[in-house]
């Protein structure tokens, strides 16, 4: 840990602490008050690598602000594409208003902006004037979607998939490392990304499709099936799957990621909480495709 003064306040500034029991737990509850959730579980189980690296200030021995960077590798038409997306950005209630987010988005930035492809992070209603500050734009995203053809009257045979199950966890994780790309822009080699998702928030929407040898992330709600990706070793045709996994009674298919082929789906702008921004130099070139980054992918 290094120390610095700001505003003629001294703090630590220390960054891929999450070895550092101490500075890791008061990490974790400045998350907990910010987020509603924090990392330990995901520390514990052994998916907290070196992809994910916060960068924290620390004052009396407190995190009191934070910006976290995760090194992201794509493969974008055809090519493979290192990033860095930003996320975490948080700072004690006490402590706004100073500054400190502000330091530490320099600090990273011109760390990492000329060891990668491009810049990018999420950002909510509340926080749009910020990032501009530092050279970003905002890139409108774009859904997918379709109504199926399914003729199916039966229920979908396919299995959930228990991650705590140590035999399910295996074939889960064995899918994913060497699945086939079936989006634009298919994130890679991201394990650890993915397992925070599959160990809490998507728990429950993981499933095994035997026929084709596919693991799948949905849920279903007032019939619309919301499907955030397809991992498989051989490679799946992605109409195939939706014909699997639908019956009668769903309307309508909504995809979490930009398909590899976007005949016979809707594009529609995208309308979350969650606004795209991408650093200056390489906005344009995501403008101009109408694209959707994973929905796994965001930090």
């Amino acid at each position: 840990m290094k120390f610095i003064e700001i505003n003629h306040t001294n703090y630590g500034f220390a960054k891929d602490f999450k070895h550092d029991q101490e500075i890791r737990t008061s990490f974790n509850a400045l998350t907990e008050a910010t987020f509603d959730f924090n990392f330990e579980n995901w520390y514990q189980n052994g998916y907290w690598i070196d992809n994910y690296i916060p960068y924290s200030l620390l004052h009396k021995n407190k995190v009191i602000s934070n910006v976290s960077v995760n090194k992201m590798e794509f493969i974008i038409e055809n090519e493979k594409k290192a990033a860095i997306q930003i996320g975490t950005v948080m700072t004690d209630k006490a402590y706004r208003n100073r500054g400190l987010s502000q330091y530490i988005m320099k600090q990273v930035i011109n760390e990492w902006k000329d060891k990668s492809d491009f810049i990018y992070l999420f950002a909510n209603d509340s926080v749009l004037d910020f990032y501009p500050k530092f050279g970003f734009e905002i890139v409108d995203e774009y859904q997918y979607s379709t109504a199926p053809r399914s003729t199916n009257t039966l229920k979908p045979s396919f299995k959930k998939l228990n991650i705590d199950d140590k035999n399910d966890r295996e074939l889960f994780l064995s899918l994913v490392n060497d699945s086939r790309p079936i989006s634009k822009l298919s994130m890679q080699n991201n394990i650890s990304l993915i397992m925070f998702y599959c160990s809490s928030f998507k728990k429950n929407s993981i499933y095994y499709l035997e026929q084709l040898k596919a693991a799948i992330l949905m849920h279903i709600a007032d019939g619309t099936l919301y499907l955030d990706d397809v991992f498989s070793k051989e490679g799946v045709k992605l109409k195939d799957v939706i014909q699997f996994i639908t019956d009668t009674t769903i309307k309508r298919v909504v995809l979490g990621f930009t398909p590899l082929d976007e005949t016979d789906y809707q594009r529609s702008l995208l309308k979350t909480g969650d606004t795209l921004f991408v650093i200056k130099d390489k906005a344009d070139y995501f403008k101009n495709k109408k694209w959707r980054f994973p929905v796994l992918s965001h930090a």
